[in-house]
């Protein structure tokens, strides 16, 4: 073999992990014309559950495996025995077929016999490598090719390492499904905030963070200093009888019962007027059913646990006047009136305030009916309302967090 072959093979396994102009499956089938291989292998499983070989294009084959056959196969078995801490002391190390399992017992085994042989696994060579957990990489020639051999080996060892580095890039780089449901529960401008039978903070979104944040809310989160239980946050209401219900209300919701709302009061002696009191809705949480051939199949119960979404009650809510002039084409003073008129100013005080007449107000207030197909004041007043429901700064202004709990500063 050319160096400049192997150079290019490692240059494809880093473009494949980074997603720069190659896929996996351009490296799988490099990996075959280097090996003369008909199969190359390297199964993971996803977040979901679904297992796939990111070498392959799915197959038919490939489908039996991971359907029955996984279960079966006799190099994978081998492979489930070996620890990650072996595999690091392993690395580089290469195996063939014979010298995991003797060739003898393989052409006489179930695994064989019924897939192996139509699905071109007659001889092998393969590695492990140790990312999160061990992975075996695998590569596959037909009976009618010659076995594997040290050359081959040799060839292997050398970019064993290499992709090793590249699954740990591949973990590293590619969001998940989790990362995008977090993401997208922290734009929602109401608290949703998941919890254990005791109340135990599970995880809690951005605006949540900022309720618990907030020394005038009734909801806070208490952090166990010594004993038992020491370093756990506790979602706790500061109203002795609104902590009673939301116990009650978890307890059944995380046992499968239906939940139910309630008010959160603010904190005793907050400030007159300070929009601190807050819905709640404890319902049981949920675990979303999908894999990446069948996305949103449904959802199932998670037992043990519960769902608080938290909403400020009487918190003075309007749209950003850009977002007016984007959803319904209105000009900016168009949108500025109508975000003074949601606001709870009346014609006559906006004119005042914008130092126009009264007509020119009243003209306004014609078009922004006419553009957004309110009905009058009052239906204008719903879509605003609506609007502003759905509306939030951290949409604007979002970080990805890639799914980590927030550290919640205790009270």
């Amino acid at each position: 073999m050319h160096r400049f072959e192997l150079t290019d093979v490692v240059d494809l396994i880093y473009a494949a992990a980074l997603g720069e102009g190659a896929s996996w499956q351009d490296l799988g089938d490099r990996l075959m014309t280097l090996m003369g291989a008909q199969r190359a292998t390297l199964w993971l499983t996803d977040e979901f559950g679904a297992t796939g070989n990111l070498l392959m294009r799915a197959d038919a084959y490939d489908e039996g495996y991971a359907s029955r056959y996984v279960a079966l196969d006799p190099y994978r078995a081998a492979a489930a025995k070996v620890g990650l801490e072996e595999t690091a002391r392993q690395k580089g190390d290469i195996r063939l077929g014979h010298e995991i399992i003797p060739d003898a017992s393989y052409v006489k085994s179930e695994f064989y016999t019924d897939f192996g042989r139509k699905s071109a696994r007659r001889y092998m060579i393969g590695g492990l490598i140790g990312a999160s957990k061990v992975i075996p990489l695998g590569l596959h020639r037909d009976a009618a090719s010659r076995p594997f051999a040290d050359d081959d080996k040799r060839t292997l060892s050398l970019l064993l390492p290499h992709l090793q580095r590249a699954l740990q890039m591949r973990a590293r780089l590619t969001p998940t499904a989790s990362n995008f449901g977090a993401c997208a529960l922290d734009v929602l401008p109401l608290g949703v905030i998941i919890v254990d039978q005791e109340r135990r903070l599970l995880y809690c979104n951005a605006e949540a963070a900022a309720l618990f944040g907030d020394r005038q809310s009734g909801l806070f989160v208490a952090r166990h200093a010594r004993g038992v239980g020491a370093g756990v946050s506790r979602l706790v209401a500061r109203h002795p009888e609104d902590d009673a219900r939301l116990c009650r209300l978890v307890s059944a919701s995380s046992q499968g019962g239906a939940g139910g709302g309630m008010q959160i009061r603010a904190r005793p002696g907050a400030l007159a007027g300070a929009s601190t009191t807050l819905s709640a809705l404890i319902c049981p949480a949920l675990r979303h059913l999908s894999s990446p051939g069948r996305p949103n199949i449904g959802t199932s119960v998670f037992h043990g646990a519960a769902t608080v979404l938290v909403r400020r009650l009487l918190a003075p809510s309007t749209p950003p006047v850009g977002l007016l002039i984007d959803l319904f084409g209105l000009t900016r003073s168009e949108a500025e009136v109508a975000v003074a008129l949601a606001g709870g100013v009346t014609a006559e005080e906006a004119a005042r305030g914008r130092h126009v007449s009264l007509d020119t107000v009243r003209s306004q207030i014609r078009a922004i009916l006419q553009k957004t197909g309110a009905s009058g004041l009052r239906d204008f007043e719903r879509i605003i309302a609506l609007i502003s429901t759905m509306h939030t700064d951290r949409a604007e202004n979002h970080i990805l967090t890639e799914g980590k709990l927030r550290q919640i500063t205790p009270d």
